[in-house]
């Protein structure tokens, strides 16, 4: 039986109403009320909701009325709450306008793929999400095939989102952090020689040509060497500067003889302009996308493009646009370029801010890039 009490030790102006909770154990909560009628009927309340809990005939929505009630009887608003599928999306137009473009649409398909897998729970309170919430997403995506790494990039953006509604006090506890992330296989990339390269200028046209060129001496992402304007350009110092679009860094790159030699042949005049203005637009993935089209080369110049097997339903190939980038890399190691120097080219993690070098710091990096061999015919 609940009953009302006073502070004994005078401290405290509000009643106090002692009941049993579920659990059997008694408690003391303050009804936050000087008048003794209205401190019993929330202390009834109080009571109510208890043994509804113990008969197991307290739902959500109740305990929240509840609660709503006694929060406006002392002048507060009531209970902040949000469905999964409401916060998400107010998080993710959060993102679209914090980050740039390619960043935001990855993310936006990661948060409509977690609200698909969880089906009809994406309409519940965002705190009644448990850990089997994002298992069920993580194991969707994994019989969609996609790699491991995808994957466990997919999982800690999800675990971002519900810290984020943590540190708002929507959540006690974030679900995704008792999902154990999975352990990412290295996928092996095989490299092109310097004679797979001159073979992939021989059949490539347009700007292909001048996309396997950027590829080579640069050692970027197809994504990010699509993305270069001429204003990234740099001839009279003999560099090209541009951000990375995985990593947000930005890294400074000596322009090779050859690079510079293609690059006054395509003479460009618009300083916005792309220098692949037609590829720029096209998706990378896909049937039809810039992939597929690099692949159709390779096969093309005669190049194998051997399968590699990433998980239970995803293959790889082991040659793609990317291989470009791991050429680069092992032609500097190769020529005995260290680590540190090829790390700054590639914009690889290291202990140095990636920023635009002096002249000083750029005369080692010019002279890495001058050993990689030249693709034109001698």
């Amino acid at each position: 039986m609940a009953s009302l009490h006073k502070d004994p030790r005078g401290k405290s102006p509000y009643w106090y109403c002692a009941y049993t909770l579920p659990d059997g154990q008694r408690t003391f909560r303050s009804t936050k009320q000087t008048d003794r009628k209205a401190a019993w009927a929330e202390c009834l309340k109080l009571e109510k909701a208890a043994d509804q809990a113990r008969r197991g005939e307290l739902v959500e929505a109740q305990a929240r009325k509840i609660l709503d009630d006694i929060l406006e009887t002392v002048g507060e608003g009531p209970i902040r709450t949000q469905t999964v599928a409401e916060f998400f999306n107010r998080w993710m137009a959060g993102k679209q306008l914090a980050k740039k473009a390619r960043t935001a649409e990855r993310y936006r398909k990661v948060v409509a793929e977690f609200l698909k897998a969880i089906g009809d729970r994406a309409a519940k309170p965002l705190a009644s999400l448990c850990p089997a919430d994002v298992e069920r997403f993580r194991d969707e995506r994994f019989r969609q095939g996609v790699s491991a790494a995808t994957l466990k990039l997919d999982l800690k953006l999800i675990r971002g989102v519900f810290n984020a509604a943590r540190r708002q006090a929507l959540i006690l506890h974030n679900p995704a952090e008792a999902v154990d992330l999975p352990l990412a296989a290295h996928q092996k990339r095989d490299v092109f020689t310097a004679a797979d390269v001159r073979a992939l200028l021989d059949v490539a046209t347009g700007e292909w040509r001048t996309a396997i060129y950027l590829g080579y001496y640069l050692g970027g992402r197809l994504g990010d060497m699509l993305s270069l304007r001429w204003s990234d350009v740099d001839l009279n110092a003999g560099v090209i500067f541009y951000h990375q679009g995985k990593t947000g860094k930005g890294v400074e790159v000596p322009i090779h003889p050859d690079l510079e030699a293609h690059l006054l042949e395509l003479a460009g005049d618009d300083p916005q302009g792309h220098l692949c203005p037609t590829l720029a637009g096209v998706p990378i993935g896909g049937r039809s996308g810039l992939s597929k089209r690099f692949a159709a080369i390779m096969a093309q110049a005669g190049i194998d493009q051997r399968q590699v097997q990433s998980s239970e339903c995803r293959k790889f190939s082991a040659l793609s646009y990317h291989s470009l980038r791991h050429s680069f890399s092992s032609a500097l190691a190769n020529a005995g370029v260290s680590a540190d120097v090829r790390m700054k080219l590639t914009g690889h993690k290291s202990l140095e801010v990636h920023q635009r070098y002096t002249h000083v710091q750029l005369e080692p990096l010019k002279q890495a890039i001058a050993v990689l061999p030249s693709l034109r015919a001698a």
